[in-house]
């Protein structure tokens, strides 16, 4: 879908209201409200609040794939690719806020099975990509030969999650929180357990 400057603005707010106020509060008034247009202007550029969520979903999953896809393009070692990959996307965070939504996506979409299948098939194709990722490190003598590469996977996952979650909850009171800089830190600490002697 090729989005317009005007979808853009819908999405950005659409994805603000999400993160702020609840999905049940993703209502078209409430969402041409926050966007300064009139509901029949917003239905011009979307057909429904449906259409809404799912192009929601895509630029969750665009943004994760962009991630994902420049890690990998750089050709690095995996220990650099896993590092650069949670970093990268501890700065689309930073930079959209509202995307921490896909952290409880059982919540936010549990009305509409379909997006909530697409979005359980990102994190589950992310946990795969991370454990392939940690398995060509073992092949190539950056990491243990005895490690569990779908373990630490969940573990990387789950342990970025939380600081996610921290930071969300708490960088309104600490106003020089980074995300990106916590996610370093974290990464480091992962890296000493599992990257080989």
């Amino acid at each position: 879908m090729n989005t317009t400057e005007r979808q853009k603005d819908i999405l950005k707010a659409a994805f603000s209201l999400i993160a702020s106020q609840g999905i049940q509060e993703l209502t078209i008034k409430n969402l041409a409200k926050a966007v300064g247009v009139s509901e029949p202007a917003l239905y011009r550029h979307f057909d429904s609040k449906a259409s809404i969520l799912s192009a929601v979903v895509d630029e969750i999953i665009a943004i994760r794939n962009e991630a994902w896809h420049d890690t990998v393009a750089e050709g690095k070692s995996a220990v650099e690719c896993l590092k650069s990959f949670f970093i990268r996307q501890a700065q689309s965070f930073e930079s959209l806020p509202s995307l921490v939504i896909v952290l409880f996506p059982d919540m936010l979409f549990k009305q509409d099975p379909d997006l909530l299948e697409r979005i359980r098939s990102m994190i589950k194709e992310t946990g795969d990509r991370i454990k392939k990722l940690l398995d060509a490190g073992i092949a190539e003598g950056s990491f243990k030969k005895d490690l569990d590469s779908r373990a630490i996977s969940l573990m990387l996952i789950g342990g970025f999650r939380m600081l996610v979650s921290e930071w969300q909850m708490n960088k309104d009171q600490y106003n020089n929180l980074s995300l990106a800089k916590s996610t370093q830190k974290y990464m480091q600490s992962i890296l000493l357990l599992i990257t080989a002697a």
